[in-house]
């Protein structure tokens, strides 16, 4: 959409502060030139006495309109007219009853002064009209009109060029403007999102422990399927709060290696069973390229665009979603550094959007879907995944002509990674101790049964500290240590650096943000790596790897929870 159209609001508000800023000035200039009229040759007849008692009244009028704010911002435009067509006709008026040749300089200075005015169409229809006046003026008076005509030709040309550099340096740094205020209102937005991501991965940690818990105690096949259900519905909740931590740029993701063309072909399928039949998916995927990515983000981004797509469309249309390969050179005008690319658009023939739109469609919590039907979080993960990828995400489209979004993410020169397979859970082969550390208590009561019931004896703290004391009771029986990250008075990372200075037990660190910097420094330094909300298989499976590293393998007795309101184990 061109630009005029996106920012008449922006410009008409800048057109309106310049009349308030004006308008004192051209009242005192048509006070003084009133006053100074017969000194300078100019007769006080009627029609000069009447048009600068009007023009000085309207000009009264308007700047205490404009002081107390009671023209809005539409008329912006129209005031910087009304402005320069006071003054202006003021000196034409006393040229024509003059010599109209002698103020033309002053006209020539007038004409110029519209370079000040934002709407181009406005200054063209304002210099034409003056024209229509002056020129015939200088006729009817026998002056040198190929001398004046070629001057104000001049004059309205340097005008006209002004005018149009003027204004395109305000629409830059309007842009610039607005852009920065959309990265605070993103930056301030992902803020929440991770503090949010953060509580909530904590309450699905606890909900998905307790409900493996249960399994033992449920023997019935109907109620074990209300159990899966339950686990599966709290594995949908942490899909969410991946999405948040995403968008938050929380934490970044686990980055490997992929043929992005492969990724893509992997999602057609799972968007032809999630979309309506009535929807035709078109691809052309020409990209021979790997990425450093996420697979599982990467099925994200193209599966939310997917369903924005089908909402766009009302569940009828096309589909198309391709890849390319673009490098970008140091001349190219792309805004983005220079490399190579692979570009991603995924295009659809839908209601399309406006400018507004466009501009807020990646904040989080916007939606123009009715209530109930839209959490506004679809497009905010888009944009997430994509800037923790290294990579852009943009939208273009107008109403009733669908929208294209376009990604653009980094070719890296590397072959794809592949697949590990994950240790199998088992129960604990030999007697020992764990301590639990996590400021939930929840999450801590949990995870401690959840050891308890599969042989081991469990110690808890609900912080660094307290964990430190626990441990220096009992360092001879302890065998492993499950850390959470963010804990109040001592966290997880300086926890861990103090607990090196006396140990090496292994650690393995349960947390929500299992990406972000801190946690992947504690992974380099030797600690392992467990991201909540976790299975009960996926625990055991870690805690039994890092056993067998190490640890206290004879007999010990079972030792009470440091919290003696929290069971120590299950049974």
């Amino acid at each position: 959409m061109p630009r005029d159209r996106d920012k008449p609001d922006v410009l008409a508000s800048i057109a309106l502060d310049r009349a308030r800023k004006i308008a004192p000035f051209v009242t005192l200039g048509i006070i003084v030139s009133f006053v100074l009229s017969e000194p300078l040759g100019v007769p006080l007849s009627w029609p000069v006495v009447l048009w600068n008692v009007i023009a000085i009244g309207a000009l009264a009028a308007m700047n205490v309109a404009l002081r107390r704010k009671r023209i809005g911002a539409h008329w912006g435009h129209a005031m910087m007219a009304a402005l320069w067509g006071i003054s202006t006709f003021g000196t034409l008026l006393s040229g024509s009853l003059t010599d109209i040749a002698k103020l033309t300089p002053i006209i020539l200075i007038e004409v110029v002064c519209t370079a000040v005015m934002l709407q181009t169409r406005v200054v063209v229809v304002l210099l034409v009209a003056l024209d229509l006046v002056w020129l015939p003026l200088i006729i009817i008076q026998g002056g040198d009109v190929g001398m004046f005509a070629n001057a104000m030709l001049l004059a309205e040309v340097l005008a006209v060029l002004f005018q149009r550099l003027h204004r395109e340096a305000l629409l830059q740094v309007a842009d610039q403007r607005e852009q920065l205020l959309h990265a605070q209102r993103m930056e301030a937005s992902g803020t929440l999102a991770a503090g949010l991501a953060h509580d909530m991965n904590n309450i699905l940690a606890s909900i998905t422990s307790f409900a493996d818990l249960l399994r033992d105690q449920v023997p019935e096949e109907a109620g074990q399927g209300d159990i899966d259900r339950i686990i599966a519905q709290a594995g949908r909740g942490a899909e969410l709060t991946r999405g948040l931590l995403a968008f938050s740029r929380g934490g970044q993701y686990r980055k490997q290696v992929i043929a992005i063309d492969n990724v893509l072909r992997d999602v057609v399928p799972i968007l032809s069973r999630t979309l309506p039949k009535s929807i035709q998916i078109r691809t052309t995927f020409e990209t021979v390229a790997c990425i450093d990515g996420d697979v599982a983000q990467i099925h994200q981004v193209i599966v939310n665009l997917g369903l924005n797509a089908a909402d766009a469309m009302n569940g009828k249309g096309t589909l198309d979603i391709a890849s390319t390969r673009i490098d970008v050179t140091p001349e190219a005008e792309t805004g983005l550094p220079e490399g190579s690319y692979v570009r991603i658009t995924v295009r659809d023939d839908g209601c399309g959007m406006d400018a507004a739109t466009r501009l807020r469609v990646f904040e989080p919590f916007f939606t123009t879907k009715a209530r109930g039907r839209g959490t506004g979080l679809g497009l905010s993960m888009v944009w997430g995944i994509v800037q923790n990828h290294g990579g852009t995400v943009d939208v273009a489209s107008e109403p009733g002509q669908g929208a294209t979004f376009t990604i653009h993410l980094p070719i890296v020169d590397a072959l794809p990674a592949d697949a590990t397979v994950k240790p199998a859970a088992t129960r604990a082969t030999r007697q020992t101790t764990v301590l639990v550390i996590d400021d939930e208590e929840a999450v801590r009561t949990s995870t401690m049964r959840l050891l308890g019931r599969r042989g081991y004896d469990v110690l808890d703290a609900a912080n660094g500290q307290e964990g430190l004391r626990v441990f220096a009771e009992h360092r001879d029986r302890i065998g492993l240590v499950v850390l959470d990250m963010g804990m109040p008075i001592m966290g997880g990372r300086e926890f861990f650096h103090e607990l090196r200075k006396i140990s090496g037990v292994p650690v393995l660190v349960a947390t929500g943000y299992a990406d972000d910097d801190e946690a992947q420094a504690l992974t380099a330094e030797g600690a392992a790596l467990l991201e909540k909300p976790f299975a009960a298989t996926a625990l055991m499976g870690e805690v039994v790897r890092l056993l067998e590293r190490g640890g206290p393998s004879r007999p010990l007795p079972r030792v009470e929870s440091a919290h003696e309101s929290n069971p120590s184990r299950a049974n």
